[in-house]
């Protein structure tokens, strides 16, 4: 898992908590886990320490199940708001997004759900810029 994923998948993992209304401590103890490690994995990083530099966390197909259980919700779905890439998804043994037909401008286009999201910022920034100059 590259850091941005691990980034984006801790984004993902304390959003889902903070919607369903739980603590960093209930969601440990419904998982099995410290409220430390998934304070780590909500950041995306373990910090760095004796000597060691700051990388990205690792956790196994089995944490990431005991986790989503203790959420309320399924693997697929924070990797889905995650936008994990396929080679992640694939290691998570979670199927591969496909393409989705968007459509920008009346015109179709098979784009992923990161790509779609780049088009979407592209086009706000846009539309912000129109704005300003009226």
């Amino acid at each position: 898992m590259t850091p941005d994923e691990a980034r984006s998948l801790g984004r993902a993992l304390r959003a889902v908590r903070l919607e369903h209304g739980l603590s960093q401590l209930k969601v440990a103890v419904a998982a099995g886990i410290s409220a430390g490690q998934i304070g780590i994995w909500e950041r995306g990083q373990v910090p760095a320490a004796r000597g060691r530099s700051a990388h990205a966390p690792a956790f196994t197909r089995q944490q990431f199940e005991d986790l989503a259980a203790a959420l309320g919700c399924s693997v697929e779905t924070i990797a889905d708001r995650a936008s994990l890439s396929t080679t992640t998804r694939l290691l998570y043994g979670l199927e591969p997004l496909s393409p989705a037909r968007t459509i920008v401008a009346g015109r179709e286009f098979d784009l992923t759900d990161a790509e779609t999201g780049r088009v979407l910022d592209f086009i706000a920034g846009i539309v912000a810029a129109r704005d300003l100059g009226q």
